[in-house]
């Protein structure tokens, strides 16, 4: 707080606020923020995934969903069949993995997953997985 004497001999006070500790709280949010938000982005469409009693943590890659109703989304983003190639040439080629997640509801028709990773290989990608969950029953008994 800081204090001035005016030419009337009034004491003055001038009040400044203090905004270190808000420019703090801010940058604290900030960083939470960034590092939370890839986590937020893999989870995209909600799709009903087969289950798998050997899945692991997903890899890093372009994920391709595929919904119950033969939706294609490429990182969230939908596209058609005939697009698809041209979507994923540029989102492999900008990959450092060249991995493609195709992760498919469990009612899809096995054929349409088949065209969707044989539109990845002529991308580019090296590797394709498959997303899966662990059901209940299988994660319990991997615990023991």
């Amino acid at each position: 707080m800081k204090t001035f004497v005016s030419e009337n001999s009034e004491q003055n006070i001038i009040w400044e606020i203090n905004i270190t500790p808000f420019t703090d709280m801010f940058l604290i949010l900030l960083i939470i923020f960034m590092v939370t938000t890839p986590f937020l982005m893999q989870e995209g469409i909600k799709v009903n995934l087969p289950s798998s009693g050997v899945s692991q943590a997903q890899p890093e890659g372009v994920i391709v969903t595929l919904t119950k109703d033969n939706k294609i989304f490429v990182e969230n983003e939908e596209v058609t069949l005939e697009s698809l190639s041209n979507v994923l040439i540029k989102k492999v080629g900008a990959s450092n993995e060249k991995l493609v997640v195709v992760r498919g509801d469990k009612d899809v028709f096995l054929g349409i997953a088949v065209n969707i990773m044989d539109v990845a290989k002529l991308a580019g990608a090296t590797k394709i997985a498959i997303a899966t969950v662990v059901t209940e029953e299988e994660e319990t008994a991997a615990v023991e």
